[in-house]
């Protein structure tokens, strides 16, 4: 049993802030490669070169990058009641929402707006206990692993051991802007 006490350990930090990531990815219906064992999020299929030219998916893939952004802060604001692996996170966000804004290109939506309606999706993501209650058992299994000296974790693994708790949602592909109602 994890208790607040080890959110003093750095590594178990790192490995409910990848939690997060991955619990946030898996929601979203995004097939993850793998995870490494450092503070950033996981490399998923979304993240393959942009070839189709399809702006809504670039739109997509921006917006899903910054909930599993947000994701990890999530997770170790639950966990450890602080985020201090998110340090760089807020950079990343803040860039791919000025992004976004122009992307929208709607006179009305600033980037702070965008910004703080991707952080309220994040944490209506989190508010069901069956998820906030996944956050620990998911950061046990990578911390487990990294001790084992596994610093790159495959994604079937962890989709499996998510999937132990959260069974994956089905996922219509749509935009973030229509489902927050400003497209």
């Amino acid at each position: 049993m994890i208790d607040t006490a080890d959110c003093n350990d750095p590594a178990f930090r790192v490995s409910v802030y990848q939690a997060g990531h991955a619990i946030t990815a898996h929601l979203l219906a995004q097939k993850i490669l793998y995870i490494q064992m450092l503070p950033h999020p996981p490399m998923t299929v979304c993240e393959k070169p942009f070839t189709s030219y399809n702006w809504n998916a670039y739109v997509e893939i921006l917006e899903i990058r910054v909930l599993e952004l947000f994701g990890g802060q999530s997770a170790e604001n639950i966990v450890c009641a602080s985020a201090s692996c998110s340090s760089g996170d807020s950079s990343r966000i803040d860039e791919i929402t000025r992004i976004l804004e122009t992307l929208y290109n709607e006179d009305d939506l600033r980037a702070q707006d965008i910004l703080f309606d991707l952080k309220d999706r994040a944490l209506e993501m989190f508010a069901p206990k069956p998820v906030r209650d996944a956050i620990v058992p998911v950061a046990e299994f990578l911390f487990a692993q990294e001790r084992d000296g596994y610093i790159k974790i495959g994604g079937k693994v962890l989709t499996d051991t998510i999937a132990k708790f959260i069974p994956q949602p089905v996922h219509k592909r749509r935009s973030l802007l229509k489902l927050l109602k400003f497209g």
